[in-house]
This record gives C-alpha cells, sequence and structure tokens, in this order.
C-alpha cells in the first residue's frame, strides 16, 4: 500500500476515491452520488490536501485535510475506507499522513468533526444542552462502534458538542 497525493492521481482514481464517499455517505448529510464525490475531492484539494491510500491501483481510503486559523490548525475532513478493508490499519496510516501533511504545512492542532446521524452514541436522541460537559464526561458507544472510539485509539479527545448539527438529537463530535 502506498499514501499517495490525491491531488495528482488520474480520474479514475480520484473516481474510486469519490465512490468510496458514496458508498460510506450516501444519505444526504454525505456524498450520495459520485459526482457529489469528486466535488468534494476537487474542494478539499483547492482548499487544502488529500491522501490516499492506493494498493494495485485500487484506493482504499483517502483523507482531507483544511486550514484553519492562518494554517496553524488543521481540520481532518473526510476520511474514509473502503468497506472490506477496514480495521487494517489503514485508518490510522491516513491520519498519520494527514497529521504529517498538516505538521509539514505549519499545523500546531488537528481537529475534526464525527457525527451521530444513526443513534450509535450516547449522545444521540437527547437533550445535551443542559450539561454538555457531563455529556461529553459521560459519552459511550451503544455497541455499533461509532468513528470517536477509533480517535480516541489514535489519542485525540472529545473537546465538544454541537446539539442538534443533523437535526433534532443528532449531534456534531468535536474532537482534537
Amino acid at each position: 500500500m502506498e499514501i499517495a497525493d490525491l491531488a495528482g492521481q488520474s480520474l479514475a482514481i480520484r473516481t474510486q476515491a469519490a465512490a468510496l464517499l458514496a458508498d460510506a455517505f450516501p444519505d444526504e448529510n454525505g456524498w450520495p452520488t459520485i459526482e457529489l464525490g469528486l466535488a468534494e475531492i476537487d474542494w478539499v484539494v483547492k482548499d487544502g490536501f488529500a491522501r490516499a491510500a492506493v494498493e494495485d491501483d485500487r484506493v482504499l481510503g483517502w483523507v482531507g485535510g483544511l486550514q484553519e486559523y492562518r494554517g496553524r490548525v488543521w481540520e481532518l475532513h473526510p476520511i474514509v475506507v473502503a468497506k472490506d478493508r477496514r480495521l487494517q490499519g489503514i485508518g490510522r496510516a491516513l491520519v498519520i499522513a494527514f497529521e504529517a501533511e498538516a505538521r509539514k504545512r505549519g499545523g500546531l492542532t488537528a481537529t475534526l468533526g464525527t457525527d451521530d446521524h444513526y443513534d450509535q452514541t450516547s449522545l444521540s436522541r437527547i437533550d445535551l444542552y443542559r450539561d454538555i460537559p457531563g455529556h461529553i464526561a459521560g459519552l459511550r458507544d451503544l455497541g455499533q462502534r461509532h468513528p470517536f472510539l477509533f480517535y480516541r485509539r489514535l489519542g485525540y479527545v472529545v473537546t465538544g458538542l454541537m446539539p442538534d448539527a443533523n437535526g433534532r438529537g443528532r449531534p456534531d463530535i468535536y474532537i482534537l
């Protein structure tokens, strides 16, 4: 497996990357078509960078980075790994590549948001406004392996919430 700059790849490789987005995030909150996935890739590459895990001309996953605060902070957005290749270290390799490129570009902090669209955490379907710090402290997965668990294993921490970001009872979880 090679980690490659997605910007310099062929349309065929970029289309595979877009198809991964469409497959992993098919609803209205994601990229339900390859065309929308290609537009996302173009936007991320234009405003930041994207790295792809490629093996034998197959895109296994990719990660994007978008600068904030004049490049001192980089948002990891998005990250996706092919369903048949998850839990094999590809996501970890992509996050490491993201962090290395962000540092190279002057980044001091990495951030990301991970939504709870599908009631995967203790934060879904409740009123978070009354005790946001308490809900963060009590955050737990409801058995579906929400992505916040992956980021925790990599040393990231939950730092905040945006209640109802994706509709009533569907928060965005902020991570550093």
